[in-house]
């Protein structure tokens, strides 16, 4: 792109300034058109008033001849001196020279002033002699040849005039009809420069752009295939891994084990929540990129949010021997409306990364409290390395070679995200003799108190759909927590068949099987069928994209794998109170 925009400045600047030549040229040459017809207008106006001057002086040479009042005579001479005055002026202006070349004179005009048969200026040196000895005389004229103010010598005297003002005229029309003649070849060629600029230099340079613009074009076209490959392949990874990590969770907390193994039990749980952050932590970071990352706030309870996100890490802090102190103030226990699980993976990561950097027999406190109606305040403190230079903002992290929290490196991008959506603010404090505090302050609105608790319908049968006989056998199991009965299809093909001969009340429809998925299953259903059986999408696959799809296809609710006897009980408490409602 740089090399476009040096090409095309250098283009544009050789365009225009071959213009700005041309267009400084002609303004030049229409100067010097000015210049010369006033110069020229000059010379003609004293030229022609030669005319008119020697016709004063015969006039007043004949007046002092022949008059004989000497009031009248005294007149006529003091006319006739400013009259031969300014002739001769004038014929010295038309001959002044410069450095031996005449100024006013083409060689036209030289040859008419002294060469033969005009010898104008010898004629006018002879007419203004007789003048002066005319003036000169003041008793007797007789000896001034008074023939030369008579009509013939004064008609061939101002014949010559006549001509040398013709030629100078000539002259002038000459010049004006070169320069004029210049100006229409610097305009023809002003013409011809901008057709070669159009040809050479903006066709070639509109091509280029247009080739440019095609090639970013394709690597634009290109990094949005990669980057919706990259969504794919995350949100297929995701749902690879948390199909079987809903086995395993599942199949965990189903065990029945004695009470000197529950830390066994504890261990296994928080290995697989740590496996389910990191996805979570994946597909944030993968939507804050592709800017499709936004709050999910809910009601629920904020004490029960709080203690779910600690009771994974009393595992870890009990195998590195950390003293795991928790101190929840009762004015916690409340409905507030906030994105709970964005709650949770804050609070989770502050202490993930606490464990991390407390050394055995170190000390981790968690301590959240009311402040007022709204605000929350929860801190997070650890004796452990601390921070070198406390970060100032949000990408010191991502730089810093010796940074505090580790893992994947965007746990602090995703908390102080998550913080800032939240309306909040986070503070990170070293405290003496060493270790770290982390304080977050959070504006939580109350949930408005429900007239009733939520109540799930009774003698549901629903309609599971799953390819994974796992995913299956857990959901079946956790459905049948709640007395419903409950049919299953491996495919949508299968489950379009059994929804057609069966009503069912709900159904659990998972998005991505074999045969046929669950969105072309929920379209044969929505609009082939025409019932309007409510459709709980259970999935894994967290992309937008497949999300809204699934929704404008009909579905009426969704829920993440892995799945829990909450989120379910949630998903459906939500669905039928709507339906309720309207």
């Amino acid at each position: 792109m740089l090399k476009l925009v040096k090409d095309i400045r250098q283009r544009y600047r050789w365009g225009l300034s071959a213009i700005a030549i041309l267009i400084t040229i002609s303004a030049a040459l229409m100067q010097t058109l000015f210049y010369v017809q006033k110069g020229d207008a000059k010379v003609i106006n004293i030229a022609g008033k030669q005319r008119m001057l020697s016709q004063k002086i015969a006039l007043h040479g004949n007046a002092l001849i022949y008059q004989d009042s000497e009031r009248l005579k005294e007149q006529h001479r003091r006319l006739l001196q400013q009259a031969v005055e300014q002739f001769v002026s004038g014929h010295q202006f038309l001959l002044e020279q410069d450095n031996g070349e005449f100024i006013h004179l083409n060689s036209a005009l030289e040859a008419h002033y002294f060469s033969p048969p005009n010898q104008l200026d010898a004629h006018v040196k002879r007419y203004i002699s007789q003048a002066q000895q005319l003036l000169n005389s003041r008793t007797n004229s007789s000896n001034i040849d008074s023939s030369i103010f008579v009509s013939e010598q004064l008609e061939a005297l101002l014949t010559k005039l006549d001509q040398a003002v013709k030629l100078l005229e000539q002259e002038s029309v000459y010049k004006v009809t070169i320069i004029s003649v210049l100006e229409v070849v610097f305009w023809l060629a002003a013409i011809v420069l901008l057709i070669i600029e159009l040809i050479f230099i903006f066709k070639p340079m509109e091509k280029l752009i247009a080739n440019t613009i095609q090639k970013y074009q394709q690597q634009k076209e290109y990094a949005e295939r990669v980057n919706k490959n990259k969504e794919r392949f995350i949100a297929r990874t995701s749902h690879e891994f948390r199909t079987p990590l809903q086995g395993l969770t599942s199949s965990i907390e189903a065990l029945d084990i004695s009470d000197n193994q529950q830390l066994t039990k504890q261990q296994a749980i928080y290995c697989v929540n740590r496996l389910v952050a990191m996805l979570d932590e994946l597909l944030d970071l993968q939507q804050l990129s592709s800017g499709d990352w936004q709050l999910k706030p809910h009601s629920s309870n904020l004490l029960t949010t709080l203690n779910q996100a600690i009771a994974p890490y009393k595992y870890a802090c009990n195998d590195k021997n950390i003293t795991l102190s928790v101190n929840m103030s009762e004015a916690l226990d409340k409905d507030v409306v906030t994105d709970h699980a964005r709650l949770q993976q804050v609070l989770s990561e502050l202490i993930n990364n606490a464990v991390k950097f407390t050394p055995k027999q170190g000390r981790i406190a968690v301590n959240a409290i009311c402040k007022g109606h709204k605000q929350v305040i929860l801190e997070v403190q650890d004796n452990g390395t601390g921070f070198e230079h406390p970060p100032a903002e949000l990408l010191d992290f991502e730089h810093d070679s010796e940074q505090h929290f580790q893992g994947l490196k965007t746990g602090l991008l995703r908390v102080m995200h998550i913080v800032k959506a939240l309306n909040g603010k986070i503070e990170f404090q070293n405290v003496q003799p060493h270790g770290v505090k982390v304080v977050i302050h959070l504006d939580l609105e109350n949930a408005p108190k429900s007239e009733m608790p939520m109540q799930l319908p009774t003698n549901l049968h629903c309609l599971i759909v799953e390819d994974n006989p796992l995913n299956a056998t857990i959901l079946g199991r956790i459905i049948s927590q709640f007395d419903f009965s409950y049919d299953i299809a491996s495919n949508g093909l299968i489950a379009t068949s059994m929804t057609a001969e069966k009503k069912y009340d709900v159904i659990f429809m998972d998005l991505n099987m074999p045969v046929m998925d669950g969105f072309k299953a929920t379209d044969i259903i929505r609009n082939e069928q025409s019932l309007l059986t409510p459709i709980l999408a259970v999935t894994a696959n967290t992309s937008n994209e497949d999300l809204q799809r699934i929704y404008d296809l009909g579905a009426d609710m969704h829920v993440y794998k892995p799945i829990s006897v909450e989120s379910v009980q949630k998903a459906l408490g939500a669905l039928f109170t709507e339906g309720k409602q309207g």
